[in-house]
């Protein structure tokens, strides 16, 4: 097998400094004059006037090909202007609509397949292709979006700070641990050739890089308020799975009904990198049910993902050897305790992030529907959230449990 180390990541859409986010900033705006209706009603929005004359507008375009489309940022632009407006269709005005236009589906089901992503928006809508720094930088360092005040989004669903701060987060997030990819493939060959001391230096930093995402985590309450979240935002993260799929209008007829997952941040490649490189395997459930849904639930996320990133999750899957490496050591190896010490700090982050649903899900809709009413509430994914959660939480015990050597 060759080295890792030497893997071409362009060919997986995967930058050195920034990880899945892509090398260059995302496109503001696509620069052929044909798609100017495009930009043009989805920048009208978020205005509260176009809540109930967005369908209309929409409505009224013509169906556009995707021939304009030259370069990948153009793709990736297209999508997420189509995306958007798809879900500004589905959930802007006081009823969600049960169909989209073919001046939505034709081009957007175009532009997925080139993409390799379902035709729906998605956390690559949001966040990967919809982030960028505020300052028109031509060579933008894996530093300026450590500064979560230099980023921006390009195109909001509410137009409000907390909307922006959401993604932007989450968009930094990406790039500090998007940073760890080439340093994972090292380890990978390090374990492959026995090279001990240098596959515990990996786990160190690996645990330093995941104390700084659950540092950048923790300040998602600064500027994104849960009411603010819950009550404007949520919906349109909301996937057509809600209300049992969407009819796509076909060319010329009603085409098909479509259901899917809203978007999540289990569609992030990084997070299920994470499990990957460390070896906590959410399919192998031991006989429990509840995990083994929630394997599932994450294999299924991963259609909502770039193809090429998918596709290096899923050579990532067939070559890690970190855990098998470390578990061939003996007890109380500095080896092991680097390896405890990354899964803890993972662990960490997943504790953190379940007090955040609970925070901008479970008690806004306690005090919305009361007590009787959050067996449907829903996450973003589209799943039912508290059983979601429940097992969420049990399987970050178990992953700490299990996924750290237990006889260290």
């Amino acid at each position: 097998m060759p080295e890792l180390a030497e893997i071409n990541l362009q060919k997986y859409q995967i930058s050195e400094q920034f990880g899945f986010l892509p090398a260059q900033p995302p496109l503001t705006r696509l620069p052929h004059p044909c798609y100017q209706i495009w930009e043009d009603t989805l920048g009208g929005f978020p205005s509260p006037s176009n809540y109930e004359t967005i369908r209309q507008q929409i409505d009224n375009m013509p169906v556009l090909s995707t021939g304009a489309l030259t370069t990948e940022p153009e793709w990736r632009r297209a999508y997420v202007v189509l995306s958007m407006m798809s879900q500004i269709y589905i959930w802007g005005g006081c009823q969600p609509s049960k169909k989209l236009p073919r001046s939505l589906t034709l081009p957007l089901l175009a532009v997925s397949a080139h993409l390799g992503i379902e035709p729906c928006a998605s956390y690559a809508s949001f966040c990967l292709w919809n982030v960028r720094p505020i300052a028109a930088l031509d060579d933008p360092n894996p530093e300026v979006y450590s500064n979560l005040e230099n980023l921006a989004i390009i195109n909001s669903f509410t137009g409000t700070k907390d909307e922006e701060w959401f993604f932007c987060v989450s968009a930094s997030i990406e790039v500090i641990g998007g940073r760890m990819i080439p340093k994972m493939l090292e380890a990978i060959d390090a374990a492959r050739d026995g090279r001990r001391g240098q596959v515990t230096d990996f786990l160190d930093e690996l645990a330093s890089c995941l104390a700084q995402i659950d540092a950048t985590l923790g300040r998602m309450y600064e500027k994104c308020a849960p009411s603010v979240f819950y009550h404007r935002v949520r919906r349109f993260l909301n996937g057509s799975k809600s209300m049992g799929g969407v009819w796509y209008e076909g060319i010329d007829g009603p085409g098909d009904c479509r259901s899917y997952a809203g978007g999540s941040n289990a569609q992030s490649s990084l997070i299920q990198l994470l499990d990957i490189v460390l070896g906590i395997d959410h399919s192998d459930d031991g006989g429990n049910g509840a995990c083994k849904s929630h394997g599932s639930f994450h294999r299924h996320m991963r259609a909502y993902m770039p193809g090429p990133h998918r596709d290096f999750l899923q050579l990532m899957s067939r070559v890690s050897n970190l855990r098998p490496f470390v578990l061939s050591h003996g007890t109380g190896s500095d080896l092991r305790a680097a390896y405890n010490r990354a899964v803890a700090a993972l662990g960490q982050i997943r504790q953190k992030h379940l007090v955040m649903a609970a925070r901008y899900i479970i008690a806004p809709a306690l005090k919305e529907k009361g007590k009787s009413g959050l067996d449907g509430v829903r996450g973003t994914g589209g799943t039912r959230f508290m059983p979601l959660l429940k097992d969420a939480r049990d399987r970050t015990i178990e992953s700490i449990s299990s996924g750290v050597c237990r006889d260290c």
